[in-house]
């Protein structure tokens, strides 16, 4: 164990220069605003697959059942022998 007078001294970083804090901070400044446009960008790509998601299945044509689509069953008249207590309409 290290201790008392002859324990190890950690040595001091050396001092930066105003210029190389500058540069640091500039760098760092350049990240965060990179990273603010990454982020602005990958909200505009979301909304825009959004909008092209909901464009397709808005105009989406074709067969469609005729008891889950949007008249939900009404799309047919049954038959009387198949509307008893024990099939109740199916």
């Amino acid at each position: 164990m290290c201790a008392g007078p002859f324990a190890p001294k950690m040595p001091k970083p050396p001092q930066r220069t105003q210029a190389e804090k500058d540069q640091i901070e500039s760098s760092r400044r350049a990240d965060r605003q990179a990273l603010q446009e990454e982020r602005r960008t990958a909200g505009q790509l979301k909304a825009d697959q959004l909008e092209i998601t909901q464009a397709a299945l808005a105009g989406r044509r074709g067969r469609r059942s005729l008891l889950s689509g949007k008249k939900g069953g009404r799309g047919f008249e049954l038959s009387e022998q198949y509307k008893t207590k024990t099939t109740l309409g199916a």
